[in-house]
């Protein structure tokens, strides 16, 4: 074991401390010294014993000369058995570490503040702006930065990456001395705090960041929220982390306190695609926080296709808000009298003089599509089956389609109840391009010829047709145990469909009900709302039985939408729950995938359950070819209503001047914000690589209202357009007010605590300095292997050998 004897003090090098010092393996142990000591009192007795008998007769000088040379020879070399040796190590510094965590889910666009008198909602700032302000225009950050280095992260529904790290400002210097560190004035704090998330996960998010950063050197973690917590675990589980892991936790809160008073057109409820003169609803749904028993005025305005006018007033109904949080209904009849695209703006108003916490939810606007022409359907069916037979007769005498039909075991002169009785699956473009849509009822693809199936694969991509599949037990076995032969059909399913064998009965395997479970897409769908109110249609899907068939799946395709699933347990065996209603893009057209056939079931609810679906589901289907008003190109969004936050996603095909596919390297488009700006810079499609002339585009709908999409064709005066609806998540409005309670709950015993946002000169005194030194590395040299010693050594032996021959010693 080694004995340390520090010999020189540190050297300061920069970030490093240099520390040298000498080590001497001394004997450790009673034993070990006792042996070491006896050997050397013996050499030493020994030594001089022998000088004293042989040196008698020699004079005084050269017996004390003698001895002395033996015993600097013994010296030597007990200074080799000590093995003496220096040490030097470089230790270096930790910065001791601080993460800021900075809510930016929607509800940091509410107000910072409580209005104060006389105060409108326009003149009071959000929260997100003040927590810019905190971090970018103030010394806030610089000064956690004279002792910590700071990361920078986000959270809404999830953690993000991180944003940013700024190192530690060390004393005399004005900023950090890494050279691929960012400036705090170089980051976009606009953009990148930009509130958009649908829900504050406060509580997991804080929780997954403790267990990423947690060491030694973590000094805390500064939360930066409203605590307006709506999903994940709540703020109990996580401060139950914190204590475990040891972490310090400080909030800072933003936001009024004080019970809002507000107004909000909380939903509207549309068809986005009617008649040329057929009658429809737009509901509104209006919601009041503060105001319980007031009267409000809810007016609907409209513009007319084509112009750019101001709206103009229709229509306007008065009703009372009975209970906070409680939506009203509101109810206006439309007759669409102009074909196109009309706008129709909603607004509500409260009677008297109130003071809302904010203004920008009282308003909504929405687009719907009158169209004169109906809606052209091919029904195609393997069999006879029960959907079919009703469907046939349900869309013919509606005035919005056109229907013509295809049964595959029909016999030349059978009747059906269409308009047209096919023999044949279209067999050229002149025949098969007139359709909007097809409705695929369980048909045997293998006795369509191969160019028809590519053509009609053709009409989906390149011509937006529609396409319906609906799943069966007789032919769709074959379709997946057909994957080389039916490529082109597979393809266009949004569904991955298991192979089982042909021959299976499904029927009989099917021997019990299985209850319809509702994916978030799916209760947010209009086509599956079984009446104008969502609530109720949820609460009808909830208590519906269910289906006995459900075809297997393997899961959906990337970007397909799962609408519903098979809840329940299957008699089959199946690797998961049969998915039953999906839909995905593809090229300019959409597919649905249907993987039970046993909508007839609906009927036994209510008939018009049935036909609202059907309706519903092929206008859906057709729409891309409804609304290609401009032969040389089209432009489609994924969805019309999109949650504040998520991405709208855009699609278009273009044709040149001899309707070939355009190609470019880009395409330019306007969007408009609800707010009537253009985004700036503009932005650009890009190229689909997957189809020629068509391309593909997004952007964050980071405002609740309407989004314009505007894209001029090349080569053209010709302008098409599109719209999509940004709505603000109900979890983020439900409470409008700063949740002080969760944040406190979040840091009580963590060692921090709970502070406003303007207190937040008071976070530096709760983070302690946890900076600690680290051993980077060490060299060791060994004192005793020294020529010079070595020689010294043999030397003084070999004077002392010589002189005792000089002087015939024995």
């Amino acid at each position: 074991m080694i004995a340390n004897l520090f010999t020189q003090s540190s050297i300061k090098l920069l970030a490093q401390d240099a520390v040298r010092f000498t080590e001497w393996n001394w004997p450790q142990g009673t034993w070990e010294w006792a042996i070491i000591l006896a050997i050397l009192v013996g050499v030493v007795v020994w030594s001089l014993e022998l000088y004293r008998r042989d040196g008698q007769e020699l004079s005084l000088g050269w017996r004390i000369f003698l001895p002395t040379l033996r015993m600097l020879a013994i010296i030597g070399l007990i200074i080799v058995l000590l093995n003496p040796q220096t040490r030097t190590q470089t230790w270096a510094d930790r910065s001791s570490r601080v993460a800021v965590l900075v809510d930016v889910s929607s509800s940091m666009q509410n107000p910072a503040e409580d209005p104060e008198e006389g105060q409108t909602a326009d003149d009071q700032t959000s929260r997100a702006a003040k927590v810019i302000e905190l971090i970018s225009d103030s010394n806030w950050l610089s000064d956690l930065r004279k002792q910590h280095e700071v990361s920078i992260y986000t959270f809404d529904t999830a953690l993000s990456e991180r944003v940013a790290t700024f190192s530690q400002i060390t004393e005399g210097e004005t900023s950090a001395n890494a050279e691929d560190e960012p400036d705090i004035e170089s980051i976009d704090w606009q953009n990148v705090l930009q509130p958009q998330g649908a829900e504050t996960r406060l509580g997991e998010v804080t929780a997954e960041l403790m267990r990423e950063l947690n060491g030694r050197t973590l000094a805390g973690i500064v939360v930066i929220s409203d605590g307006a917590a709506n999903a994940g675990v709540d703020a109990q589980s996580s401060n139950d982390v914190a204590r475990q892991l040891k972490v310090r936790l400080v909030a800072l809160g933003t936001g009024g306190i004080e019970p809002p008073v507000n107004l909000e057109m909380a939903k509207v409820v549309s068809p986005s695609d009617v008649q040329l003169g057929d009658p429809f609803d737009i509901e509104a749904f209006v919601r009041g926080e503060g105001i319980s028993g007031r009267t409000v005025k809810v007016e609907l305005l409209t513009r007319e296709p084509g112009e750019d006018t101001a709206f103009y007033p229709v229509d306007e109904q008065t009703v009372t808000v009975l209970e906070d949080l409680t939506p009203v209904q509101v109810k206006f009849p439309i007759v669409p009298t102009v074909e196109g695209e009309w706008e129709y703006l909603l607004r509500a108003t409260a009677t008297g003089a109130i003071q809302e916490v904010k203004q920008s939810d009282n308003e909504r606007v929405i687009a719907v599509n009158a169209s004169e022409r109906p809606v052209n359907v091919l029904i195609v069916a393997g069999g006879p089956s029960w959907d079919y037979r009703f469907l046939c007769g349900t869309l013919n005498r509606h005035p919005g389609f056109k229907v013509d039909a295809l049964l595959q075991t029909g016999a030349v002169g059978i009747s059906q109840d269409v308009e047209n009785v096919l023999l044949d699956f279209p067999k050229d473009k002149a025949s098969l391009f007139e359709y909007d849509v097809l409705i695929c009822f369980d048909p045997n693809w293998l006795t369509i010829p191969e160019e028809s199936r590519r053509l009609f694969e053709e009409w989906v991509g390149g011509e937006g047709g529609g396409v319906i599949f609906v799943a069966g037990d007789v032919n769709t076995p074959y379709l997946s145990g057909s994957r080389d032969d039916l490529s082109e059909i597979l393809d266009l399913h949004p569904v991955f469909l298991d192979t089982i064998l042909p021959g299976i009965d499904l029927v009989s395997a099917s021997t019990q009900v299985r209850p319809i479970q509702l994916t978030p897409e799916g209760e947010a769908a209009p086509l599956l709302h079984v009446n104008d109110n969502p609530e109720t249609s949820l609460e009808f899907w909830k208590s519906f039985p269910g289906f006995y068939r459900f075809y297997p799946t393997n899961g959906p395709k990337t970007g397909a939408l799962v609408y519903a699933k098979a809840g329940g347990v299957g008699d089959l065996t199946e690797a998961e729950p049969p998915i039953l209603l999906a839909s995905q893009f593809y090229g300019q057209g959409r597919t649905f995938y249907i993987g039970s056939p046993e909508f007839y079931r609906l009927r036994a609810e209510d008939p018009e359950f049935f036909e609202r679906f059907w309706t519903r589901i092929s206008r859906e289907a057709a729409q891309n070819r409804l609304r290609r008003s401009n032969p040389r190109g089209s432009l489609l969004v994924d969805q019309e209503t999109v949650r504040l936050g998520e991405m709208i996603k855009i699609r278009s095909r273009l044709l040149d001047a001899e309707f070939e596919p355009l190609l470019a390297d880009k395409i330019d488009i306007e969007i408009e914000t609800p707010d009537g700006r253009l985004v700036s810079p503009a932005p650009a499609l890009r190229p689909d690589l997957a189809q020629a002339g068509g391309y593909l585009g997004e952007i964050r709908a980071q405002q609740a209202g309407r989004y314009q999409i505007r894209l001029r064709v090349p080569g053209s005066e010709e302008m098409i357009r599109e719209s999509v609806m940004a709505e603000l998540p109900d979890l983020e409005n439900r409470d409008l007010r700063q949740n002080i309670r969760q944040l406190q709950t979040l840091t009580a015993g963590t060692g921090g605590g709970y502070f406003p946002l303007a207190d937040s000169e008071k976070v530096k005194a709760l983070l302690p300095d946890s900076s600690e030194q680290f051993l980077l590395g060490e060299q060791i040299q060994t004192l005793w292997d020294r020529t010079w010693l070595m020689c010294l050594i043999v030397g003084v032996l070999g004077v002392e050998w010589l002189i005792r021959k000089l002087l015939k010693l024995a």
